[in-house]
């Protein structure tokens, strides 16, 4: 019975992967006489305009909406609980750690503080910039960084020159330029991520729980493992970057590689501490080896991988930052570069808050997708221990 309803979500999801995959095709058929269509396709060539962007949009959310209208309904009522929540929450957290945000608001003040003191000197922008000029002067600037006219995904390409300024074409600078440059980088340096990051955890999780089924196999290579472990992984992108250029394919190995090493040690550990009365029992009830090893031993070790997976989540981000530093024309690591050969101190400021509001995001969704997929180990319950109660009892009070 358990499984028809995994069956429907798994044909609900890729009903909807291609349903995504045919809405640039369905919008173009749409009749120029509607009111709304003012984006044109010819030869192959989609003239991208924001009211296309909104119509996909909406046509990519239809397909939940109509199979799924109680499931979206549930998701916008907790999702606006858990706005019309934030103040209360915050109030709650300034409360529980007031120290947390007066430290927060101490540091901002002084790094204000600081930008009127320290002498500007003879670099174009200021060392130590006020807030006013990093989310002014030097975030309007970045629309600087839109230099986009087009996507070519094969099949189909699409200008995007319609949708702001391109200022290596003498337009002038907009707002929606710089955050249009912003989202675009993001999404270059996201994709890079995501690609690496799978790969590296596949190889990394396959590597450790096959490694360790073959004891003369993992004592083989047990010594290599904690020797590329040794190795920094920084002093390896411009090596890495030699042999194999400075392509997609390149970022992707290295983020990769940076994942694998982490998680195949600590699954290889985790594999080793389950408990052996785990193994004995599975035995005891008949279990051959292998069946004892992918139903007893494979499942104990995965709540163990927790800290292992945030910290190669953590990590990956830091890769895609230095190999994206040290030559790609795209992506946030780009940006962090010219930042540094422009001195401008503003704007490595701005990507190191998008970076740490991507990380931590990341970061977050990660650790609630994991505890979603160990919801079957029994929780402990633990509960505060009165001091005076222990006191007592040792003084015979």
């Amino acid at each position: 019975m358990n499984q028809q309803p995994a069956l429907l979500r798994a044909l609900f999801w890729i009903g909807w992967l291609i349903w995504a995959v045919l809405t640039p095709w369905l919008l173009v058929q749409l009749p120029d006489s509607l009111p709304f269509v003012t984006w044109t396709h010819t030869d192959g060539v989609i003239t991208v305009t924001w009211s296309y962007l909104v119509s996909g949009l909406v046509l990519f959310l239809a397909w939940p909406v109509a199979l799924r209208p109680s499931r979206v309904k549930d998701v916008l009522v907790r999702a606006g609980r858990g706005i019309a929540a934030w103040p209360d929450m915050l109030w709650a957290g300034m409360r529980r750690s007031p120290l947390f945000f007066v430290s927060w608001v101490a540091l901002m003040l002084a790094w204000q503080l600081a930008s009127y003191v320290v002498p500007h000197g003879t670099l174009e922008h200021p060392l130590v910039p006020g807030w006013d000029y990093v989310f002014g002067e030097t975030l309007f600037g970045m629309s600087r960084y839109w230099t986009v006219r087009g996507l070519d995904l094969g099949l189909v390409s699409f200008n995007v020159e319609g949708l702001a300024p391109l200022p290596i074409l003498r337009g002038e600078a907009t707002w929606l330029g710089a955050f249009l440059a912003i989202a675009y980088h993001s999404g270059v340096t996201l994709f890079r991520l995501l690609c690496g990051l799978v790969l590296g955890m596949a190889l990394g999780l396959l590597t450790g729980l096959l490694l360790p089924y073959w004891p003369a196999v993992r004592k083989t290579a047990w010594a290599p493992m904690n020797f590329l472990r040794m190795i920094p992984l920084l002093v390896a992108a411009p090596w890495l970057q030699l042999v194999l250029g400075r392509r997609f394919l390149g970022i992707t190995i290295y983020i990769a590689f940076g994942v694998w090493i982490v998680l195949v040690v600590a699954t290889m550990n985790a594999v080793s501490n389950v408990p052996d009365r785990y193994i004995e029992s599975a035995r005891t009830l008949g279990a051959s080896r292998l069946q004892t090893y992918y139903r007893v031993i494979v499942p104990g070790s995965i709540p163990e991988l927790r800290t292992a997976l945030l910290l190669a989540m953590g990590g990956s981000w830091s890769l895609a930052i230095v190999a994206e530093f040290l030559g790609f024309g795209s992506g946030l690591g780009h940006l962090a570069d010219a930042a540094v050969h422009g001195t401008n101190t503003a704007q490595l400021l701005i990507v190191a808050f998008i970076v740490a509001l991507y990380a931590l995001t990341t970061f977050f969704l990660l650790n609630e997708g994991f505890k979603k997929l160990i919801s079957w180990v029994p929780q402990r319950t633990t509960g505060k221990t009165d001091i005076r109660k222990v006191a007592g009892a040792a003084t015979g009070i």
